[in-house]
């Protein structure tokens, strides 16, 4: 009775042992279906994701892919600028205070929402979602500009000695709340860590705010406005160092831009170019704005 005993023990063991090995092999043989290698990234993927307490769909870098996922939800930051209808940033003389510093105009987006529809096979499909926006436009000159006039006006600043006021910042911001229209490819539709994309589209906006923000040297002062004859033509108080005005500024309520999107694994890199004039027509110089960036967290 004991040997029988003992005798089945082994041979249980043996089936577990079977089966064990069987389940690996099956495992293993999923992740090659889908394209996933299995040397040394299949080995990382075990021990990441085999960690005491870990969720693989916590983990992008695990998180397995069953279906069509575009590349618009997530964190960006790009640089801003404007062109001219013949894409030159050297502006018309006759609107100095356009003149900007492009390499601190910066540009956030946060894109909480997308939605996805596949189109063909996961390789193809169609991206759209809800965005918000904000555009910094940097100046290089002293200029303000007025927000209750006709059209777009800037007059220079001096101070009470008749000094020009140089500031430390001066510029323009913009606010819009965007619906994206993207068609994406992708080649590996189920792992976005080995995946190459490219997207193209456009992006509607509506916008939401905008103020222009000076911060001066000096606060409790009083300030002129001065025109290119160097008339006086507007006088004001400043209380605090930083002044904020909020208005429409003769800015286009909406805009359409030209939408592309590239990249690989998690890396996003985009670009845009605005189809629609910054201000209303006839209301301000004719100009384009654009922005170019990455994107620092997608989800």
């Amino acid at each position: 009775m004991k040997n029988f005993l003992k005798l089945s023990g082994i041979i249980f063991l043996l089936l577990a042992l079977s089966a064990t090995s069987e389940a690996q092999e099956t495992k293993k043989s999923h992740f090659h279906k889908h394209g996933w290698p299995g040397s040394d990234s299949t080995r990382m993927y075990e021990f990441s994701c085999a960690m005491d307490n870990f969720s693989i769909s916590d983990f992008p870098f695990c998180k397995n892919k069953k279906k069509y996922n575009g590349h618009w939800a997530g964190i960006e930051l790009g640089i801003s600028g404007y062109v001219t209808p013949d894409f030159n940033m050297n502006f018309d003389p006759a609107n100095p205070y356009m003149n900007m510093n492009t390499a601190r105009s910066l540009t956030v987006n946060i894109n909480p929402f997308e939605l996805n529809v596949n189109l063909y096979k996961n390789h193809f499909g169609f991206t759209t979602g809800l965005g918000f926006q904000i555009s910094n436009y940097y100046f290089t000159g002293n200029y303000v500009m007025l927000k209750d006039s006709a059209a777009i006006v800037a007059y220079k600043v001096q101070d009470g000695q008749g000094n020009y006021v140089n500031m430390k910042v001066n510029k323009m911001v913009v606010s819009y709340l965007n619906l994206p229209l993207f068609f994406e490819y992708q080649t590996n539709p189920y792992r976005r860590l080995s995946s190459f994309h490219v997207s193209i589209g456009v992006v509607a906006g509506v916008r939401i705010g905008s103020y222009t923000k000076q911060i001066y040297n000096n606060k409790e002062e009083t300030y002129f406005l001065v025109d290119d004859k160097g008339n006086k033509v507007a006088t004001y108080d400043v209380e605090h160092y930083m002044v904020r005005d909020r208005g429409a500024y003769h800015l286009n309520p909406f805009k359409l831009d030209a939408a592309f999107r590239v990249g690989w694994s998690h890396l996003n890199l985009f670009a845009n170019y605005s189809l629609t004039q910054m201000f209303q027509k006839n209301q301000g110089p004719e100009l384009y704005p654009f922005t170019v960036g990455i994107t620092l967290l997608g989800w």
